[in-house]
């Protein structure tokens, strides 16, 4: 047991990252409950919500004009200046810079890359008991690499469909 945790210890990391991300959805979850039981509470008194509690219930920013479902290249306006990260609107034109075949490709290769670097790491440390450990992540990344490789060709393929 002693020798899985010194081996190991490296794994501590993608556990937290789980850990915090289901805090982080369980934390989203009761958000969106207490909005709509706010809106709720005001349709049971026949009043009307204020504005900003209904755009917040919909996923739309305050400040910004509503936009399309899609960003850019799906059917919708020409992209904004200068960088996407600051368009407002709702979720999809503010994570423009995740959509898209570029993207896709880009990170197929970056993780290929680290995919690879991982297999030579895994023949060719000189560094004992790193056989193991460097070999399991580069069959995990090299998994990643494969489906984001799938989703490279996916965007390509079907992108205005």
């Amino acid at each position: 047991m002693v020798y899985f945790f010194s081996s190991y210890w490296w794994l501590l990391f993608p556990i937290g990252f789980f850990v915090f991300g289901a805090w982080d959805r369980w934390l989203a979850y009761k958000r969106s409950r207490d909005h709509l039981d706010l809106l709720r509470h005001y349709a049971e008194q026949g009043k009307e919500p204020p504005p900003e509690l209904v755009r917040a219930v919909s996923g739309e920013m305050p400040g910004g004009e509503a936009r399309g479902a899609y960003p850019p290249g799906y059917g919708n306006a020409p992209p904004p200046f200068p960088h996407p990260y600051y368009w407002s609107g709702n979720r999809a034109w503010r994570r423009y810079y995740r959509w898209g075949p570029y993207w896709q490709w880009r990170s197929a290769f970056m993780t290929g890359a680290v995919a690879a670097g991982f297999w030579a790491a895994s023949e060719w440390s000189d560094w004992p008991g790193t056989y193991e450990p460097f070999r399991l992540v580069a069959i995990i990344m090299t998994i990643v690499a494969v489906g984001n490789m799938l989703g490279a060709v996916f965007s390509s393929t079907f992108r205005d469909k």
